[in-house]
Order: C-alpha cells, then structure tokens, then sequence
C-alpha cells in the first residue's frame, strides 16, 4: 500500500479511476487516503467553540461528600430531632412525661420510627445527655490555648450569650434531682466524657505534666460542677429563691478548689 509521501508527491487528478462504464466515476481521492486522520494544531482551537454547554442538575443529583451519604444524613437528623425532643419534654413536663409514643409525637415521626433508631425509652435519654456533654467539648476546644484551663471552664458556662448551655444545665440537674433513673444516666455520661476531658487537658497544658496530676484535675474540675449543680438546683425550683446562680456556684467551687480545699482552714 503506497504510504503518505505518494499521496502528497502526487497530484490528485492522478488517482482518478475510470470506471469501465464512462459515466461512473469514483471518488477522486484513494479509499487508503481516506483513512489517514487530519492532524489539528491546539493552538488553532477556540475552546469558546467546543465548550460543552451548562446542563441544570436537579437537588440531589450530585453525590454526597466522600464518606457520607443522603441515608447518613438523614438517620443523623432523625437522631438529633429525637434526643432534642426527648430533652423539651424533660424541660417542660419532667422526665416522668418521657415516654416513647411522646418522644416521637413531638419528633414529628412515628413510634416505628422511634424503635428503629433507639431500643428504649433511656436510650434516647443518654442520647441527649451525651449531646449537652458533647456541645460543651466543643466550647472548650473553642477557648484560646494560651488561656489559663480554670479561666477556660468557667467562661464556657459564664458566657452570658450561651442562655441554652445554662438552661440545659438546670435541665438535667432538676432532671437529676428528681429521678434516680435520670441521675444514674447522667453520671454515666459525665464519667464517660472525664476520658475526653483529661485528653483536652492535656493538650491545654503540655507536655510533661505529671500523668496523676492531669487526672486529679480532671476529676475535680468534674467534681466542681456535680457539687455547684446540686446545691443550686436545691433552691433554684423555689420562685422566691434569689441567691447565687449556678455559674456563681461554679465560680466559687472552682475557687475553693485553687485554694486546696483544706479541710483545718478557717470557714469564711
């Protein structure tokens, strides 16, 4: 088969082929020709010409993030609604009011809906505890490092534009009081976030600090708040009540805590 340097040393007109009956005729450049791809320079091409034109996706067509998904999301929003429907009803009508058919009325789903996602009645109550326990994580990871840990604890609670994390707090402790069911759950939270606690302590204040230390700090710093949030919801149910608030409490907890809590020192 001739290669392309026939086909570019010899004019066209040579590659006629007549046809034994004169008046066919077939085409003036060879089948072999034909094959051989145009070769475009790049730098000719106006990408303005080629450009795809924009195509209107529908909501939703796009995947989700890498690692999550529409059902995630989903199931998390249910979760959330029903751990937060949960606490409105503790904060409204007391713990005794939870009941799931209630939990899931106020969720705006069904009781089905509910046991899909919760095995009882508690769970959905640790669920929420664990969310306030996770929300004042958050805070404290917010605070400067450079500020002083006791500093730290006592702005996240004290912080007059966070009403919902104080609220939550006389929530769980009327909760508390009240009930030994929601006291025990409780606990259980506040104790499985000391792990979380002592590893943020660690961080706030750096390397070679004493193992025993940071867990002591931890604890008492816990101990602080369990103590400030009983005495207050003693008297915080009493409508004529008008003594220190619960952040005052924590204020002074904390204080007594600096000082040593020396048990032989004079009382004020």
């Amino acid at each position: 088969m001739p290669g392309l340097d026939h086909i570019v040393n010899h004019p066209v007109e040579k590659h006629f082929h007549v046809h034994p009956r004169a008046d066919l005729h077939v085409s003036a450049t060879p089948s072999y020709a034909r094959q051989v791809p145009a070769v475009i320079d790049p730098s000719a091409v106006d990408p303005s010409a080629v450009a795809l034109p924009a195509v209107d996706l529908p909501a939703g067509a796009l995947p989700a993030p890498a690692g999550e998904s529409w059902r995630d999301r989903k199931r998390e929003e249910t979760v959330r609604a029903l751990a937060h429907a949960a606490y409105d009803i503790v904060r409204d009508h007391g713990i005794g009011a939870v009941t799931a058919e209630a939990v899931a009325e106020r969720a705006g789903v069904s009781r089905r809906t509910f046991f899909n996602y919760f095995p009882s009645v508690e769970s959905v109550l640790t669920a929420s505890v664990a969310r306030f326990f996770t929300s004042l994580g958050e805070r404290l990871d917010s605070r400067p490092d450079t500020e002083p840990v006791l500093a730290s604890v006592l702005a996240v609670i004290a912080d007059p534009a966070d009403v919902e994390l104080v609220e939550r707090i006389g929530v769980l402790a009327t909760a508390a009081d009240a009930s030994a069911q929601a006291r025990g759950l409780i606990l259980v939270e506040l104790h499985g976030w000391l792990d979380w606690f002592e590893e943020w302590l660690r961080r706030r204040l750096g390397p070679g600090r004493d193992e025993l230390f940071v867990a002591t700090l931890a604890s008492g710093l816990l101990a602080a708040g369990e103590a400030a949030m009983r005495v207050w919801s003693r008297h915080a149910a009493d409508p004529a009540y008008a003594g220190p608030t619960f952040t005052q409490h924590l204020a002074a907890a904390l204080d007594q805590l600096r000082a040593g809590l020396d048990p032989d020192s004079p009382a004020d």
